[in-house]
């Protein structure tokens, strides 16, 4: 337990400084070593070898760079066709070792490479919005992260107690056996109820609305959906552990487990939350 409270401290001190300087080179430089860490981790799991790794590693730990600087913007280069380019390399070296090397490990390989950056990317995107938007301020992307964070965290935790002290009905009994129905449904609840609490709260410090990017309406029934992504994530993390036999990605954290361990929930909801930014720009 000293351990695991010694991991959520450290962690939670490393995404607070993040914010402090996410206008510096510190955000992409810390997400690329983040979404290196993560790839290399999903490899591990999936039993993908070296050589085959080292690509998929450079590549999920540029993503978050380019993001940030579009290099291959400036020098006339499409994204698509270094993804070509890095696709066909995989491919040359299933050929070169196809004794050892299968389809399925390069198609996982280049799909952790960038789903997982891609989706981790979307934090610079949503920091990097009052670049490309004059509505958006510092303010109103630092509580877009806060807000996301938030509904994922808030709901594992709220979703863990009520299923220790409620929970009666396995939710996936082979997935996930300590997950009930009931702890799901608290913690989106609880949470969405928390969030609610917060925005009213925070409201009498930003009188002006400056912080604020939705009214209260908005605020609950995005919560309830990014609570409802949140858990899928979990989920689907969940299940790439139970398909290959391993109790977690990783031991960064000691006692909570790898770097996906630790961003399972927050990796789906960081995309739909700028989706929606990006569909409210087009209003």
């Amino acid at each position: 337990m000293k351990t695991r409270i010694i991991s959520g401290v450290s962690y939670s001190l490393i995404i607070i400084a993040v914010m402090f300087f996410m206008n510096t080179a510190a955000l992409p430089i810390l997400m690329a070593f983040i979404c290196g860490v993560a790839v290399y981790e999903l490899n591990h799991v999936a039993k993908v070898k070296l050589p085959l790794a080292i690509p998929s590693i450079i590549v999920g730990a540029y993503i978050p760079i380019e993001i940030r600087y579009h290099f291959l913007e400036k020098i006339h280069v499409t994204p698509f066709a270094v993804l070509a380019v890095y696709i066909i390399a995989m491919l040359i070296m299933m050929v070169k070792w196809h004794s050892k090397v299968k389809f399925e490990k390069v198609a996982i390989s280049v799909l952790c490479s960038i789903a997982v950056p891609e989706s981790l990317g979307c934090w610079i995107r949503i920091n990097d919005l009052r670049l490309v938007d004059e509505r958006y301020t510092q303010a109103n992307v630092v509580y877009l992260i806060l807000f996301t964070l938030f509904c994922a965290w808030l709901t594992d935790m709220f979703a863990y107690f009520t299923g220790v002290f409620f929970g009666k009905h396995k939710m996936t009994p082979v997935v996930s056996p300590k997950k009930t129905w009931e702890g799901a449904i608290g913690g989106v609840v609880l949470t969405a109820l928390n969030v609610g609490l917060y925005f009213v709260f925070a409201k009498k410090f930003f009188p002006d609305g400056s912080f604020f990017l939705w009214d209260w309406w908005a605020v609950i029934p995005i919560s309830l959906v990014l609570s409802v992504i949140s858990i899928f994530g979990d989920l689907s993390a969940s299940v790439i552990k139970r398909n290959y036999g391993v109790k977690d990605y990783g031991n960064i954290f000691p006692g909570h487990g790898g770097v996906i361990d630790r961003l399972d929930s927050v990796l789906m909801c960081a995309p739909v939350v700028l989706c929606y930014v990006w569909l409210s720009m087009l209003g």
